[in-house]
């Protein structure tokens, strides 16, 4: 790269990159938005040095732009390179992503989001099946902010070292991380766990009653193998979120939501969320008909990441699945197909499903979104 300019937000960003260009020109970002600065920097080469939930609105301020190349350093997802990792500014990036492994579960919690304890889905995500997803994924997106390997419990799937190492490969700007209930961790091989830690994936911990009786265990294991964990709240409460009847206006429920734009990527599909990439098997078990069609398929020849991105920004077909305001119930886990009842997911029509609950989801939203952010970006236990 030769007539290089640098974008960054923090001093401490450039540091490693003085040497590497000497004379380069910097420019703080004061404002990402602002369409001027990064255009008036047309035909040169660029290095964008800023955090990684900015570079989604960069890139979006980006478009149409031509570069002679472009590029970011560092990412900031516990594998930083030696050397920054060129991207394409003709295509955006994904925020968020999250894709199964396994589709079964050793906790089997009641009303689970992925409907992970009807067992109607058995196995892992073919590999090579996932592989040609992440690979056409790239074919849509530059990058994917954050991706998130769920379950189930992924911890499962013996092979789910591969399946982080892949994601790096294809990916290597996002923050990758493994989501797990934590149980099984303490008797995973110490070797996958080592890997997991070598391609910068950390492990996000749900913090199930279960698990916080065995935290001081898990928190060993994880420091044993060197390997950054993340503890969520304690869970003692699931949602109910499924209407028992679709509304017609879908926007209510976008605008509550508090997991807007939590993207799955399944079998050859990439989906808005997880009950609109799931709900099938509600469907299957219970002879409901829930629609199943809101995903782009990723076989399409015709996708294109922008307009993906633009659909994911508003209300959407399962919205109107959805209530504006979910029901709290008391966790419970070990709830197998047999104890499950589709009342579990679904709520009724009734005063507080219809007034109460939407008014307090929409005053909470704000700081439920804030909390989680930052719990977040705290790990401990290595990395």
């Amino acid at each position: 790269m030769k007539n290089v300019c640098i974008f960054y937000t923090d001093e401490n960003r450039i540091k490693p990159l003085a040497d590497r260009y000497p004379g380069c020109e910097r420019i703080r970002l004061t404002d990402i938005r602002d369409r001027a600065q990064f255009a008036q920097k047309e035909g040169r080469d660029v290095i964008f040095a800023a955090p990684n939930d900015l570079l989604q609105e960069i890139t979006a301020a980006c478009r149409g732009l031509s570069f002679a190349s472009a590029a970011v350093f560092p990412p900031d997802n516990g594998a930083t390179p030696d050397e920054p990792i060129r991207i394409d500014l003709r295509k955006p990036r994904l925020d968020y992503m999250e894709t199964e492994i396994c589709h079964i579960c050793n906790l089997n919690c009641k009303g689970c989001c992925d409907f992970s304890n009807l067992r109607v889905d058995r196995g892992f995500y073919d590999f090579d099946r996932f592989t040609r997803d992440l690979l056409r994924m790239k074919e849509l997106f530059w990058g994917i902010g954050k991706i998130r390997l769920m379950g189930g419990e992924p911890f499962l799937n013996p092979d789910a070292a591969d399946y982080a190492e892949k994601c790096r490969e294809i990916f290597p700007d996002c923050d990758l991380r493994i989501v797990s209930n934590g149980l099984l961790l303490p008797s995973v091989d110490l070797r996958t766990l080592q890997r997991l830690r070598d391609c910068g994936c950390s492990v996000d911990i749900s913090t199930y009653p279960p698990t916080a009786a065995k935290r001081k265990e898990i928190e060993e294991a994880a420091k044993r193998a060197g390997i950054a964990v993340n503890f969520s709240v304690p869970m003692k409460f699931f949602f109910r979120t499924i209407l028992e009847t679709p509304v017609d206006d879908p926007a209510p429920a976008f605008r509550n939501c508090v997991f807007t734009h939590c993207h799955m990527m399944s079998d050859g599909r990439l989906a808005p969320c997880s009950y609109a990439a799931c709900i099938s098997r509600l469907n299957r078990f219970y002879g409901t008909d829930f629609p199943e069609n809101d995903y782009f398929d990723l076989a399409e020849p015709a996708a294109d990441g922008w307009r993906i991105m633009e659909a994911f920004s508003k209300p959407h077909a399962f919205c109107r699945c959805c209530g504006s305001g979910a029901i709290p119930y008391r966790w419970q886990g070990h709830v197998s197909p047999d104890r499950a009842k589709k009342e579990d997911w679904l709520i009724r029509d009734t005063f507080i499903s219809r007034k109460a609950a939407p008014a307090i989801q929409k005053l909470l939203k704000p700081a439920v979104i804030r909390l989680r952010a930052a719990i977040q970006k705290k790990k401990t236990g290595g990395g």
